[in-house]
């Protein structure tokens, strides 16, 4: 019997999947990135399992979250770089394919079922019309989707690192503040998980506001991001929701730059873990308001679907259709 290997490699984590041609999965396991020095090593790793050693894998499709540039590929946030014939060679696997990971994410899409959507806005759908995604985790990727008479054809991107635009005084001061740090400022520094952490810390010394305690703690112990986002959801602490907010705020006005370039009446996709677990904030109308505005464009943005993912695994499942599309 004959196997399919997927990945979903980011800066944070990587996740593997092992499944049949009939796609039964035969193992998944998750490994924290920052934990291996090479690609090949965490690879190595999955593939030494018991169960799976002594599979025969056809087709192996690695999502990657970085630029792809035919054979090779080097994820963003980390020192990783692949090359997909290396790989083949080297665990002996048939075809290797890699693809962005939000080129992975825009294939998913059509996996995933209506209890893995949560509709923002219902707009004026078209699926005669593009579709486009944007998604913020450890970095913010975005890809855009093309009908054609063969189904959606997929154009990953590098979006996510276009220059950040502040909409009011507030956030041309933390413009500012991060030009100071940083020099060139994409979104990606503001609309990503280190992004949230940045806001906070900003919003602390603008307002000179004293630190919860409880929160610096949670912070200190494991992700800064997701313990911001706690302490938010819950109302633990004021500088934590207004950190979300901000953050909310400027992730919703790049939603709305990518809508106004691409017009995504097919459909304006939100991936990424952030949103997911913060999904209520997202439906009090906080990222849709500023999605819209856009001054006289607003009435053009009001007709775009737009969706937020909440299915963790889309990529996983993007990276296994195109998996199966490789020739044997």
């Amino acid at each position: 019997m004959t196997h399919v290997l997927v990945a979903d490699i980011g800066g944070t984590k990587t996740l593997f999947q092992l499944t049949t041609e009939n796609g039964d999965v035969l193992s998944e396991k998750e490994y924290v990135s920052q934990q291996f020095a090479r690609f090949d090593l965490v690879l190595a790793e999955f593939l030494a399992q018991d169960q799976i050693k002594l599979c025969m894998i056809k087709r192996a499709c690695f999502a990657v979250a970085g630029p792809v540039s035919g054979r090779n590929a080097n994820v963003t946030n980390l020192p990783w770089q692949l090359n997909a014939d290396e790989l083949a060679h080297h665990f002996k696997l048939d075809n290797v394919y890699l693809c962005n990971d939000f080129e992975a994410v825009a294939h998913g899409i059509s996996c995933l079922t209506e209890n893995e959507i949560v509709t923002l806005q219902q707009g004026e759908p078209d699926q005669t019309m593009p579709r486009a995604i944007i998604g913020a985790g450890t970095g913010l990727g975005q890809a855009l989707l093309f009908p054609t008479s063969n189904g959606w054809h997929v154009v990953s991107t590098e979006g996510g690192h276009t220059d950040f635009a502040p909409t009011n005084n507030k956030q041309i001061l933390l413009l500012e503040h991060l030009i100071q740090r940083f020099g060139h400022v994409s979104y990606e520094r503001v609309v990503s998980g280190a992004g949230l952490v940045t806001i906070y810390h900003f919003l602390r010394a603008y307002e000179q506001e004293g630190e919860n305690p409880q929160l610096h703690q949670a912070m200190m112990a494991g992700d800064p991001a997701a313990a911001i986002s706690e302490f938010a959801n819950h109302q633990q602490d004021g500088l934590a929701v207004e950190a979300l907010d901000l953050f909310i705020q400027i992730y919703g006005a790049q939603a709305g730059n990518l809508a106004l370039t691409t017009t995504p009446r097919g459909g304006l996709y939100l991936a990424g873990g952030i949103a997911a677990k913060n999904i209520e904030r997202f439906k009090q109308g906080l990222f849709i308001n500023s999605f819209l505005a856009k001054g006289r464009m607003q009435p053009l943005l009001e007709k775009i679907p737009v969706h937020l993912i909440i299915q963790p695994k889309v990529g996983l499942l993007g990276a296994r259709l195109l998996a199966q599309k490789i020739i044997v």
